[in-house]
């Protein structure tokens, strides 16, 4: 099996992370951890959502503006199956803040926005710059890391998964 098989075989992952991430940040107001060396830090859905199904040609739903991800629209479509494919984050560490829109398609990164830059000379701004995408590259890989580990476990079918049905019906 070649690389692209492979690639497709495994797309629905993206979509899963994203409504996952969704359901983490919701129940955990926001907050995330890697290790202690890291620390803490936060995700949260902005004012961009796109829910929609794998099967072809399925419509999408596209939410903009406010905050979608406490829509009745946007849970009513999670309700129906849909999983969400693409979201605008905010992802705060202390008094940083990063700003993305994560595709679940090919769990690519786009219009990314780092923290105001500090250093004067240009050569520093642009290490600086690339610091400051290195922590934002870290946390999101780190997240998926956990994902996919929670994901690959026996607990994803018996626990995990049961609980996230539970958030979509809106159970307690």
């Amino acid at each position: 099996m070649d690389l692209l098989d492979q690639m497709h075989r495994t797309s629905f992952l993206g979509a899963e992370f994203v409504t996952w991430l969704w359901w983490q940040s919701e129940i955990r107001d926001g907050e995330f951890m890697l290790d202690k060396e890291f620390g803490d830090f936060e995700i949260w859905f902005d004012d961009k959502l796109v829910v929609g199904s794998a099967t072809i040609d399925a419509q999408e739903n596209h939410f903009k503006g406010g905050h979608p991800t406490t829509s009745l629209e946007a849970r009513t479509a999670l309700r129906l199956g849909k999983l969400a494919r693409e979201a605008r984050l905010r992802v705060v560490r202390g008094s940083q803040e990063w700003g993305l829109v994560l595709k679940g398609d090919t769990l690519s990164l786009g219009g990314v926005k780092v923290p105001a830059v500090l250093a004067k000379d240009d050569a520093e701004k642009f290490y600086e710059r690339m610091e400051l995408l290195e922590q934002l590259d870290q946390m999101i890989r780190g997240v998926f890391g956990q994902f996919l580990a929670l994901r690959l476990s026996d607990d994803w079918e018996s626990v995990t998964l049961p609980d996230l049905q539970a958030w979509v019906r809106g159970a307690e």
